[in-house]
Parts: structure tokens; sequence; C-alpha cells
């Protein structure tokens, strides 16, 4: 399923979802990816199981999600007498940095609202790598991740004087997310407390599916929030970013009040194909002409396009499509009674780092 079906089903315009639908969803995900040669068998994550980020986008925001908006900038969108109130929007991080960093390894990050956890995803050219998931409480253990057969020891030992337990294993034959194959593959996940109320779980392959590895990840975590990519600048006053998925370019906003009523950004780098904002509003159903805008000095096009929402139902929602300076393609969803200048200004507040 590719990002602009992932919009379309379960997008803007989809009901909120449920743990238990999140959660199937991410098994649905894991199954396909299981083909004829077993693939790694892990939590989400990194960048194949982060492609579910556009379903959840409309998740009740948890501990890592729900940034909220703050007042200093808050202005009206345009001079229309009815003209919503724009308010700066708090910059979106992951809490924690390693120093040092990885080499040639740079983290893609992801907050599921509605899940409690926070991950950074270190991923090196063949797949392999680890993944630091925080969450407020002790996470549930490998028994619940991987094949009982691959696990093969289990034990505690330290992170910087805390103590921490870990499971060790190795699984047969995995392909990674990079189409890397490896026999005999090892893997390691190590959970502790870092902080009251911080608890750590690193799950690492290949070069770290060791514990003395991950040990040495854990000591070199510090307080030191890191921005995710893409940040939404300008929101409506009374939402809040409920969701941001880097490796599907995704952050997602919902109304405080009616959490049905989202809002999403999502960025396409080049990497992904080279589209026109011709070609991706061509790829939804436009009602009526389809507008020519500027955003932030850019040509977009800005059209009202009918989707269809899960019980049948035609919705239809304000699409705002336009190319960065860097020559990514960013779109943006919002409720159909939002008026157009207000979308145009929503986007201008959009900024992306590759």
């Amino acid at each position: 399923m590719n990002e602009i079906t992932l919009l379309r089903e379960a997008g803007p315009g989809a009901p909120v979802l449920r743990p238990a639908a999140r959660s199937a969803a991410r098994a649905a995900l894991l199954a396909e990816i299981d083909g004829p040669v077993r693939r790694r068998r892990r939590r989400p994550g990194r960048a194949t199981a982060l492609r579910i980020g556009a379903a959840v986008v409309a998740v009740a925001a948890a501990w890592a999600g729900a940034v909220a908006l703050t007042g200093p900038g808050a202005r009206p969108s345009s001079t229309a007498p009815d003209a919503m109130t724009l308010v700066a929007v708090e910059e979106v991080t992951f809490p924690l940095s390693l120093d040092p960093a990885p080499p040639g390894m740079t983290p893609s990050f992801t907050g599921a609202a509605g899940d409690p956890e926070a991950v950074a995803g270190y991923t090196a050219a063949d797949g392999t790598g680890f993944s630091v998931y925080l969450s407020p409480t002790e996470p549930s253990w490998a028994a619940d991740q991987f094949e009982a057969s691959d696990i093969t020891g289990r034990g505690t030992t330290a992170v910087l004087g805390a103590d921490a337990t870990y499971v060790v294993g190795s699984s047969e034959r995995v392909c990674t997310v990079a189409d890397v194959c490896f026999e005999d593959h090892p893997f390691a996940q190590l959970v502790w407390e870092r902080a009251p109320g911080q608890w750590v779980n690193l799950y690492g392959d290949g070069p770290y599916g060791d514990v003395a590895a991950l040990v040495g990840v854990g000591g070199a975590l510090v307080d030191r929030p890191q921005p995710v990519n893409l940040q939404v600048g300008l929101a409506p006053a009374g939402w809040s970013v409920v969701d941001w998925h880097e490796s599907s370019g995704v952050v997602g906003l919902a109304s405080d009040a009616d959490p049905s009523r989202t809002l999403t950004v999502q960025v396409f780098p080049p990497a992904d194909g080279t589209w026109t904002p011709e070609e991706r509003i061509a790829s939804e159903t436009a009602v009526g002409q389809v507008a020519d805008v500027v955003v932030d000095g850019q040509a977009g096009k800005l059209a009202l396009v009918a989707q269809v929402a899960p019980d049948g139902t035609e919705i239809r929602l304000r699409m705002l499509a336009w190319q960065l300076p860097e020559g990514s393609l960013a779109t943006v969803y919002a409720p159909e009674d939002f008026a157009p200048d207000d979308v145009v200004a929503i986007a201008d507040g959009v900024t992306y780092t590759p």
C-alpha cells in the first residue's frame, strides 16, 4: 500500500482509530512484509513499519504526542471578518540525542498519538541498526515480539549504573528494509528506567544485535532534543499536533474539541519520485476548478477534493499541493469548511529539512 492510498483510506477524512484498530493495522503490515523469506519481526519503529504513520493521524494524543499550540504569534489568517486565528506550533522533537552520534546513521523519528511510545530509529545502509523507544511505563518484553525459538538468552546488566534487563537471539534468515539478506542474524533488546517515568527500550540487530553494543548506545543517550524534519509552523487555535512520522513524511493535527476534525501535512522527497502540484492534485477527484496559489513564494494548486470514507459516504477536503524550494512536493489536507486563504496561510508555515 503506497502513501497516497494510505492517505485516501486512512488519512484526514478517516474516523478516529481505536488502539485495537491500530494494532490490527500494524499486524497487517508486518504480515505483508513476511514473505517466503522471513523478515525481521520487530515492533514498529524503523523505515518499513513506520509506513503505517499516515493511517494513525487522527488518533487521540498520548504522552509522546499532543504538541500544544502556543499563544505568541497568534494572528488572523486573513483580513476576512470570519477568518480563523492561527497560532504558532511548538516545535516537534524527540527528547534525546546520542553523543557521540553513530557514524553514517541518520535517525528517523515517530510519535504515534494514541501510542505511549516515541521512537528514534537509526539505520545503516544495509538496513541493520537500532531503535530507541521511550515510554512512561515499563514496556512489554521480547516474548511478545519474537519467535520463542529465536531467543537464545536473557539476563540483567547495567547502563550507567542503572539495572537493565536484556534478551538476545538469532534468526535463521532475515531480509532488512534495504533488501539485504542475512543468515543467523543476531538481535538484542535492552530495557531500563533511565529516569523516573522515562523507560528506554533499545532494539538492535546485526552489529547492534549484541548486549554490549546496546549498553554503549544507552550510555551515549543525552537530554538534548532533536527536531523532526517536517514542522508545521502555524495551525488553528485549539488544535494540537497528534502524530508525526518522518519515514512517511507526515505530520497530523486534530481539533482539541473534536478529534475527528484533522489536518494532515505530507512531504514527498524527490527520491520518492518527481511529482508536480498538478500531478498531485490530479491523483485525487477534484470538485470544481483548481486554483493557482502562491505558497512561500512557490507556485501551488488548491482544490476541493472528494474522497470516499470507510462507511461509503463521500467526504470533501481542501487539498493544497506545492513544490518546496529544495524539490520536495508538499501537500496539506484540511476540512472542507477551512477558507482557502486559511489553508494557504497554514502551508506558508510549513518547513522541511531533507
